[in-house]
């Protein structure tokens, strides 16, 4: 996860359902976080390619309206 910079599970919590997890970056230890849960069925790679891409730019903005904690880096 930390390499990629997002978690993946897939069915491992629910049969049927990908999940996609982003920890929000402005505290350390992230407490928050948001994450896109979407059928199997209807994932392509091409489709978690932007699911991807979408949840980076929102974690962004969110991140960016928000000062970073004390003592914490500033990951913008």
């Amino acid at each position: 996860m930390r390499e990629r910079g997002y978690s993946v599970d897939r069915e491992e919590t629910v049969p049927g359902i990908a999940g996609f997890g982003f920890a929000l970056r402005y505290g350390t230890p992230a407490v928050d976080a948001i994450s896109c849960s979407v059928p199997v069925a209807r994932l392509t790679p091409e489709h978690e390619a932007r699911i991807v891409a979408v949840m980076r730019d929102i974690r962004a903005r969110i991140e960016s309206r928000l000062p970073p904690a004390p003592g914490t880096p500033d990951w913008r």
